[in-house]
This record gives structure tokens, C-alpha cells and sequence, in this order.
């Protein structure tokens, strides 16, 4: 029986709770309200092809395609991964700098998945699904409890490379993907896939959700007595960087659960609130006390 609680706030919004639970599929292309490129014709029309072809090869388990990308998309990819990789000397953790020295990742050309998922297979037994965009929250994580990691195929629109409302190549590839040659990183990240999918109660995805949100995707981390960046939404992103670091309009504070769960948060615009973890072991005890307290039997 679905034992999600009826009414959840995210975003800010109301949401019916059975919608964490069993989120709605989205077959077709929608992008957002102001987002940098719906008014851009032939960006649309890019969009819906890598939407169409990567859709198939998730839903048919093909692995990533291959893709043959414009000018125009590594013309994008060549502005931004330089100035991320100056950023990332600077700011990022050492598990994230060391794993993305062992992938190799390069700042001219658009990585192919299937073989940089071939490699994280080798190295930890992970691999990367194609996803046509951001899957929904439980959706996503079903997959990561399955060792799979969802990668998007496109590229931000140009006239914004510094920031992206949604996942693109440059997020997945130079956030998401490096630290999953990390052992610890893939173990933690398959934790909250498996908790995620196995609870039936809408509560406990949101709050995995958020616990995520604020270690993998937006989270700070202490190392040698410094704050350094963590999370592959702020890795991948030029602006978000310096911002999670410095701006005196966001908050950092100590990494604390219950806190974190409680958080709402806004995926469209720059971060204001920011948790800082001491380690990586330390959030996977607190991921582990959460998953025992939920009584989410996947330990």
C-alpha cells in the first residue's frame, strides 16, 4: 500500500506526496519558463532530437549513444571547462581533483559516455544511463541503486554558460561524473539510491532528496582546515563556485540532518543555503543513522 503522506512542500510549492513516490514519466521536451533557450528555434529542435534518441536509449538499456556534436555545442564546452578547471585547482576537494585527473576529462573536446562509462565500470563497477533531462527524483535514484548513474547528452545554450537551469553535459561530465571513480563516492551515492527506492513513504524520498541535494549536488566539505567544494552542482558551474564560497547572500553552515531535511530549496536559481560536511565517512554515518531511523531495510 502507498503510505505516502498527501500534501509535501517543494520548491515552495504544495505537491501531492504520491508524486515522490510515483512520479509522473515525461515523454516529450519541456523546458522551462525563461529558460535561456526557448526562443531559440534551432536550439529547440537540437534539443528534441537528443531528447528523443537518449530517451530510447535509456528506456531499450542501450547505453549512451553516440554523439556527433555542432560547433556550436564545443564552442560552449571550450569557453566553459577551461575556467572550471582553473576554479577546480583552487576550490575543489582532493577526491574530486584526483578523480578527475584519472579520467581525463579533457577541456576540448566533448567526452563520448560509453567510454568514459566503460571506464567507470572498471574502476567501480558504476556505469552512466543516458536520460533525455532530469529525471524525476525517484526515478533517478532507482537507477543508482542498479550501480547507474543518469548523464544528460546536451549542451547549455550559449548565451548563459555560466549557469544552467538543469543538468546538462557540462554538470554531469565535469560535476557528477569524476568522483564516481571514487570508491566511497559510488557507495555513499548508491545508499541514498537504494533508500530512495525502496521506501514507500513520499516523506522519506524528500528527505533523502534533500540530503542529497545538500552533500552531493550543493554541499561544502572541510579538508585540512579549509572549505572546499563538494557538490557537482556548484563543480560545474563558474558562477556557483566563487558564490557557494563568498557571497555574503548565502549562508554555510555545519552539516546537520535533521536541519538539512528540513530545507527547502529552489533548483533554478543560485544556492543560498549551503551545509558543510567534515568528511565523506562522516556523511555516510549520518546517511546510515537516517536510513536506520526510516527503518528502510537496505543495510
Amino acid at each position: 500500500m502507498n503510505t505516502s503522506p498527501e500534501t509535501l512542500v517543494e520548491y515552495g510549492r504544495a505537491i501531492d506526496g504520491h508524486q515522490m513516490v510515483e512520479p509522473p514519466d515525461v515523454a516529450v521536451l519541456e523546458l522551462e519558463p525563461n529558460h535561456p533557450g526557448e526562443h531559440d528555434a534551432d536550439y529547440v529542435a537540437r534539443r528534441r532530437l537528443l531528447f528523443d534518441l537518449t530517451r530510447r536509449h535509456r528506456l531499450e538499456r542501450l547505453g549512451p549513444p553516440l554523439i556527433e556534436y555542432t560547433a556550436e555545442e564545443t564552442r560552449v564546452w571550450r569557453e566553459v571547462a577551461p575556467k572550471l578547471h582553473e576554479l577546480h585547482d583552487k576550490f575543489a576537494c582532493a577526491l574530486y581533483l584526483r578523480a578527475k585527473d584519472e579520467l581525463a576529462i579533457t577541456e576540448t573536446e566533448i567526452p563520448q559516455l560509453k567510454t568514459v562509462s566503460d571506464r567507470l565500470a572498471r574502476e567501480t563497477q558504476m556505469r552512466l544511463v543516458p536520460a533525455e533531462g532530469a529525471l524525476p527524483y525517484r526515478t533517478f535514484y532507482q537507477y543508482i541503486a542498479d550501480r547507474g548513474f543518469p548523464v544528460t547528452q546536451f549542451i547549455r545554450h550559449g548565451s548563459h554558460p555560466e549557469f544552467t537551469p538543469e543538468p546538462d553535459m557540462i554538470h554531469d561530465c565535469l560535476g557528477h561524473v569524476p568522483p564516481l571513480m571514487n570508491r566511497d563516492y559510488a557507495e555513499l551515492l548508491t545508499l541514498i539510491g537504494k533508500a530512495a527506492a525502496a521506501t514507500p513513504h513520499g516523506d522519506q524520498v524528500l528527505a533523502l532528496k534533500r540530503f542529497s541535494w545538500f552533500s552531493i549536488e550543493f554541499g561544502l566539505i572541510e579538508e585540512a582546515g579549509e572549505v572546499k567544494v563538494f557538490g557537482a552542482g556548484i563543480l560545474s558551474s563558474t558562477g556557483e563556485i566563487p558564490h557557494s564560497l563568498f557571497s555574503t547572500s548565502a549562508t554555510r553552515r555545519p552539516f546537520v540532518t535533521d536541519t538539512v531535511i528540513a530545507t527547502d530549496y529552489d533548483p533554478s536559481q543560485m544556492q543560498k543555503d549551503f551545509f558543510v560536511a567534515p568528511s565523506l565517512p562522516f556523511l555516510r554515518r549520518e546517511l546510515e543513522a537516517l536510513v536506520r531511523r526510516f527503518g528502510i531495510p537496505v543495510l
